[in-house]
């Protein structure tokens, strides 16, 4: 194999650039990243992630959003936002994209959809890298974390993640409680389990350091619904 390149050296094989305010689920530390490779070539341009599956995960987070928050739901338009002209050959990036994904530019997908976001995802990492190495297994299990279900796999219900969140979190902090549950809504994004959280009383959640604290935040939480 020839040497990595930058994506993957990054195991961010979108290029997602680094951004204080995104607190990507799997970025490396701040204090990681000033050591990094990126970070002495580059300036610390591009994001990096511990794990490749954490990469692929915020690829296709953003890709999500577009669709949910910008109503960007065609080849065309998600790839003109995900690499404007300014920049990059939009044109033939949308090309490749056509080509790899065998969808129009203009047709109307839905990336919460795997059989839409899968194949949209394996072309944007084919174009930023000039390949894809990795195994459709490691592809969906970055998209099965942002909460896309590749077929065969189960998503946990939610009373099965609010006991699992209990479980790890017990003698943990309330911190802990959110990092877990983030986690957890990766599985199953339309758990609203950190809203759930967050809202219950102010003391509860002081409370959050004991494993009968935790139990109480998910009794109320499924009490709730």
């Amino acid at each position: 194999m020839s040497a990595q390149t930058r994506g993957e050296r990054n195991k961010n094989p979108g290029n997602i650039e680094r951004n204080s305010v995104n607190k990507w689920q799997g970025r490396i530390s701040d204090a990681d990243y000033r050591n990094s490779t990126e970070y002495r070539k580059n300036g610390g341009r591009f994001e990096v992630f511990s794990t490749v599956e954490w990469g692929i995960r915020a690829l296709a987070v953003l890709l999500i959003a577009y669709q949910d928050r910008h109503g960007l739901r065609t080849v065309r338009g998600v790839i003109a936002r995900w690499a404007p002209g300014h920049e990059n050959d939009t044109g033939a990036y949308v090309d490749q994209a056509v080509k790899l994904t065998g969808f129009g530019p203009d047709a109307m997908l839905d990336l919460h959809s795997y059989g839409h976001i899968a194949p949209l995802v394996k072309a944007i990492i084919t174009h930023e890298n000039g390949r894809c190495i990795y195994s459709q297994a490691t592809i969906d299990d970055g998209l099965f974390r942002a909460g896309v279900k590749p077929p065969g796999k189960m998503v946990a219900s939610r009373a099965a993640n609010v006991a699992k969140t209990a479980a790890v979190a017990g003698g943990g902090s309330i911190a802990l409680v959110a990092a877990v549950t983030d986690g957890l809504q990766a599985v199953a994004p339309a758990i609203p389990i950190i809203k759930d959280i967050t809202s219950l009383p102010w003391w509860l959640l002081l409370a959050g350091g004991t494993a009968a604290s935790v139990a109480a935040v998910v009794w109320l939480v499924l009490r709730r619904q």
